[in-house]
């Protein structure tokens, strides 16, 4: 069954994978996000900005170390050579969900993205600073509204 939908969705050009690995799953997802939404949402730029930009594009790449750090002592496969090569490629327009909300004022998911890395991290005794700065800002920015 899973095969033929991954088969479909591959003739009209989507790239699948399928993971078995849940944990490598969701940490793998959670490595791209949690960087690129407190990246997009303290700086207030798009991931082109960031990009031209080598103080927040050293953020964003210290913030992966430290979420594949996280996911790894946690059991996780992850491999942030792939997840910065994304960021490399994608689109310069992109800004995360997050980072919108910010912006209009609406309620963010900050311990939903940010809580599970600085749980982890605390739990494994695994230093995370640059998230820990980015967290903090971007609550900062929410409770202010200065975003």
């Amino acid at each position: 069954m899973l095969g033929s939908v991954v088969q479909r969705l591959s003739e009209i050009g989507f790239t699948c994978k399928f993971v078995a690995d849940e944990p490598s799953l969701l940490w793998g997802k959670l490595c791209f996000l949690e960087p690129f939404a407190l990246v997009t949402s303290a700086s207030g730029k798009n991931l082109g900005e960031i990009r031209d930009d080598p103080e927040w594009k050293a953020k964003l790449f210290s913030a992966l170390a430290e979420a594949c750090a996280v996911a790894k002592a946690s059991g996780a496969e992850v491999e942030m050579a792939k997840i910065q090569a994304v960021f490399d490629k994608a689109l310069p327009t992109m800004r995360s969900s997050m980072a919108k909300h910010l912006a209009a004022g609406l309620r963010l998911e900050l311990d939903g993205i940010a809580g599970p890395i600085l749980r982890g991290a605390a739990h494994y005794r695994i230093a995370v600073p640059v998230t820990q700065e980015l967290a903090s800002t971007v609550a900062t920015l929410a409770a202010t509204g200065n975003a």
